[in-house]
Parts: structure tokens; sequence; C-alpha cells
């Protein structure tokens, strides 16, 4: 038995049953044909040894094709999410790491609350808040090592070994073109560096006590309350999200002086269009930055905000201001945000946004005036559920990586 088949897609079953008078059914034939999109197939039914017999002695009464599935099997779509790093599990340390741990494959070792996340030119550095350290991992996740901090909360260890200080909290590290770190030592009021050569960790700007102090000093004559943002700016400086005091600082990496570059001090939303040097900030919780702006997230203010670094004036981008979750599919203007805590921009210029206590990334694309979710929240079911997401760096031609802090993972996403 011959017969053409015109098919217009990439697999097709065809399952097919004969009786043989009123008590005999021959088995049921199951044909897998695997073809490109419109191509002419013929196919060749081929009856086993029994029911050739059958069919001499037995007549046919009925000869029953049944198409019962008919499916397009098409080349496996990559899926746009996966685990980079972390086992879901929290990290307690009773005393200091050993030598040379933890470290191995990175989606099998314990990150416990991942907060910041940094690429470099050929790797990736991610902070925890749990044991207080910084991992570096290869781009292809097969390994994963702690390179600063020994695993217990403190303050200590200024002109040795990284691995033998303690931090209290490091939220964001980021890596010059050399290698050289800049952490944000959250709790302890502090900006420190390790140096890429000598592994040496330092502090930069700070004097361990939380207040607002030294604009136009450097070193300890500084004063931060709970920095949780650093940032290379491009042209030498390093900018901190200063949050607690509501104001975004730098610092000159060749003098070490600080300055105020915006915020009063006064915890408001500033005006669009203002100057951003007289303007009040709502809780600058993390930076971005690109030729052209400076990008904030405030945490208190549920907004988007960017400095023009031409101009200096500073610009609403989106969110209304009030805690919510609303407006996805429309302007960013429109939309709510609740505690937004991460930011970074794509290759294509959008906005991708860790909207904290909403379990969500957004992207945010001004040239189409509209925001969307990809990733927790309201797309939990399509990707990943998130509980209470951090840092997000981004890296063209590998995507984005997000610390699911709570879920003591970090994903990847495309």
């Amino acid at each position: 038995m011959r017969w053409p088949l015109e098919l217009e897609m990439h697999e097709f079953r065809l399952f097919l049953s004969w009786s043989f008078g009123s008590s005999n059914q021959a088995s049921l034939q199951h044909l897998t044909y695997h073809t490109p999109p419109a191509l002419i197939l013929t196919g060749q039914l081929n009856l086993h040894s029994p029911v050739r017999s059958m069919c001499k002695y037995l007549p046919v009464l009925a000869i029953h094709f049944l198409v019962t599935t008919v499916s397009f099997a098409q080349t496996p779509t990559p899926p746009k999410h996966r685990i980079f790093a972390g086992t879901g599990q929290g990290v307690t340390n009773p005393q200091a790491y050993e030598a040379g741990s933890p470290a191995g494959p990175a989606a099998k070792l314990m990150i416990g609350n991942p907060f910041g996340i940094e690429f470099s030119h050929d790797g990736v550095f991610i902070t925890s808040v749990d044991d207080h350290c910084i991992y570096r991992g290869t781009l292809d996740g097969a390994s994963l090592k702690r390179v600063v901090g020994n695993g217990l909360m403190g303050y200590s260890g200024d002109g040795g070994p990284a691995t033998d200080a303690t931090f209290n909290w490091p939220h964001e590290v980021r890596a010059d073109a050399i290698g050289n770190l800049y952490i944000a030592d959250t709790r302890n009021h502090v900006i420190r560096k390790v140096d890429a050569l000598t592994g040496v960790v330092t502090t930069l700007a700070g004097d361990g006590n939380p207040g607002f102090a030294g604009d136009g000093e450097r070193g300890a004559k500084i004063r931060f309350r709970q920095p949780h943002s650093v940032v290379l700016d491009g042209a030498g400086g390093l900018l901190v999200a200063d949050t607690v005091n509501h104001r975004i600082r730098r610092i000159d990496l060749q003098t070490g002086v600080i300055r105020t570059i915006s915020g009063t001090g006064e915890k408001k939303l500033p005006v669009d269009g203002s100057a951003s040097l007289n303007s009040p900030l709502s809780g600058p919780r993390s930076l971005a930055v690109d030729q052209d702006s400076i990008w904030i997230a405030m945490r208190e203010g549920n907004s988007i905000w960017r400095i023009d670094r031409k101009t200096n004036k500073i610009h609403h981008v989106a969110g209304t201001g009030r805690k919510g979750y609303t407006g996805d599919g429309g302007p960013p203007l429109q939309a709510t945000f609740k505690g937004p805590k991460g930011l970074v921009l794509d290759a294509q210029g959008r906005i991708l946004v860790v909207d904290t206590e909403n379990h969500a990334v957004r992207r945010i694309d001004l040239s189409l005036n509209r925001i969307d979710t990809i990733l927790g929240g309201h797309s939990s079911s399509d990707t990943f559920p998130l509980k209470r997401p951090h840092g997000i760096a981004y890296k063209k031609d590998f995507g984005y990586l997000v610390a699911d802090s709570e879920f003591h993972r970090v994903l990847q996403g495309q």
C-alpha cells in the first residue's frame, strides 16, 4: 500500500488500525516521518507476516486509517533563563573559611543571599551577604571561588590579603580595566578596594562610622551612611550611592577626594529637569552609567531617574513614586514599582530594573515607551519565581545575571 503525503510540518506521526471480521483486529502501527516543511513523502506500509496470512483467508471488512496525533517537532529553543550559580541553600559560618574554599562549579556551590554582580572581561564577580564574601567565576559556570572575605562578619584586614579580611554586608562590587575591585562595604559605611596585582585590601573612603562628612576631603575624613552601590564613571571617578544620606557622591580615583554630585540630604523625589546638585533624592539604591547618563534606582522613591552628564540636570524615567506593581505593557512613567534595588542597561539601551519587593525584573524600552516584566513577578509561571532579588549585570552575547537573593541563587537571562 502506498500513499502520497504532503506535509506542512517537521514531524508527522500516523497511527493505522485495520480489522478483519468481527473479532480479529491487527496490531496498531505507529509510523513516524521526519521532514522539513512542504516536502512530499511517499511511504510504504509493510505488513508483518501474521497479518499477511490473515489477509489471505479472512475477508477484509474495514480498513480504518486513524490519524490520532499530529505534532510539530522543531529544534528545541534554548531556555531564556537558567540557574547559573547557587544551590538554593543559605550559608551560616561559625568560623572562617579554610584557604582555597569554597570553590567548585557555580551551580553546585552554596551562595548565601547573593546581592551584587559584576562582569569583568573574562569572568563574573558575585557578592554574598550571608558570608560577607565576594566570589569570582568563569562565564561558563565551570568554576566559582571565594576571592574576598573570610566568611565572617566584621571590619578587619586592611593591608593584608583580601581573603583574610572581614566585611559587613558587601552589597556591590565593580572591577576596573586592570582588575582592581571597588566594594560597597555597606554596613561598615566604607568603600574598600582590592588591588589586582597584590590582592591586598584597603579602605578607599570612610572611617567606619555612619554619618555625612568629608566633601572636599579624602580617606578617613569621609563618612557615609550605608552606601549600597558603586559604579565607575569612565572618567576617572567612582560614583557612590550614599543611600541613607540620600546623595550620590563621586570619588576622584587619582586624588581620593570626594564630592556630592546630586542630593541635598532631604528624602524627597526631585523635580524633573532640575539641576541635579540642588535636587533632593529619595533613597538612591543602585547606579548605572553610560556615555550620556547616570541612571538611578530610587528605593524609597519607587522610581527610576537619570542625570544628563552634559547638562547635569535630572530627569524622570519611570515610576509614579507610589508603591505598587502596575503598568506592564504601557508607558514607564505610569508604572509603579516597589523598592527597586538594581538596574543595568542592555546592548539595545533598554533598562533592566530589579523590582525587589515585587520579586520581578522589569525592562524599560524608551524607544517604545513601554515597560514589561521579563522575569519573576507576573511572569513567574513562564520563567522563574524570585524572592527579593537585588543586583543585576549585563554582558553582550551572554545576557544578564540577576541575584535571586533569598532563593540563594543567581539566574541567567537572555
